[in-house]
């Protein structure tokens, strides 16, 4: 089962989605498809101010993203898609933070992966 987290660990579904809402200037989600510890994909989206420049950081059992998202996104908002096409560790986190240029993480916002 992967379970959604709003800053914090809480059930849900096989997918699942996670917010952390903090009101602008940015708010992080992370979306989970999968079942149990198998992971279809992974969809973070930070939302932003228009104008701020941010990047957005997506990470789990092995998986690792920072960049600009995906190209077509609206000027507030920066999403990614991640094929992952495996199992995660058992307990595991797949996570997604915004970070300012300086290298300041936004926190982020976090589903738990476990079975």
């Amino acid at each position: 089962m992967i379970t959604g987290v709003l800053g914090l660990a809480q059930p849900a579904a096989a997918s699942a989605s996670g917010c952390t809402y903090s009101g602008y200037p940015v708010d992080r989600c992370v979306y989970v498809n999968g079942s149990g510890t198998y992971v279809n994909y992974i969809v973070g989206t930070i939302r932003y101010q228009t104008g701020l420049y941010l990047e957005i950081e997506v990470w789990g059992d092995g998986i690792y993203y920072r960049g600009h998202g995906d190209p077509g996104t609206p000027s507030d908002t920066t999403q990614v898609r991640l094929n992952v096409n495996r199992h995660l560790a058992n307990n595991s986190y797949v996570c997604v933070a915004a970070r300012w240029t300086n290298g300041t993480q936004i926190s982020p916002a976090c589903v738990r992966i476990h079975s």
